[in-house]
């Protein structure tokens, strides 16, 4: 008898599919795969706690799934699927990049004059960006 039902949903549905995928016959065989205590991953799986950030970095690779993937099925509320836009660079940005590049047909030494030139043109300017980030 099929059921139309939807999949269960929330973190712990996910994380458990998910063991499944990468063949780990047991939660505890995952954990110890990750170097988690197999109580962490119970709570993980029973909704009662969410991983953290570090944990998840830990837990994508075994599991193949990006960082990114988990990220949103454990904190769906925080973060939206679409990447946040990239703020269009100067056109010298890119021209930069090409002539400080190791395959640049530019001679070598000329490209670390020109990085050592760029790097104390900019230094002063870092700390007023770094200000602006933090604000």
């Amino acid at each position: 008898m099929a059921t139309d039902a939807p999949p269960p949903s929330g973190f712990g549905p996910y994380l458990k599919e998910a063991i499944h995928a990468a063949h780990f016959p047991t939660p505890t065989h995952f954990a110890r795969a990750v170097g988690t205590d197999p109580s962490v991953v119970l709570r993980w799986l029973s909704g009662e706690q969410r991983p953290t950030i570090r944990s998840i970095e830990r837990i994508a690779p075994v599991l193949g799934r990006s960082i990114h993937e988990i990220v949103v099925a454990a904190y769906p509320n925080r973060v939206s699927d679409e990447p946040p836009p990239i703020a269009a660079a100067h056109p010298l940005v890119h021209e930069l990049g090409l002539i400080l590049a190791d395959d640049s047909p530019v001679p070598a030494a000329d490209r670390v004059a020109l990085a050592t030139v760029l790097d104390r043109m900019i230094d002063p300017y870092r700390k007023v960006l770094r200000r602006r980030r933090s604000a």
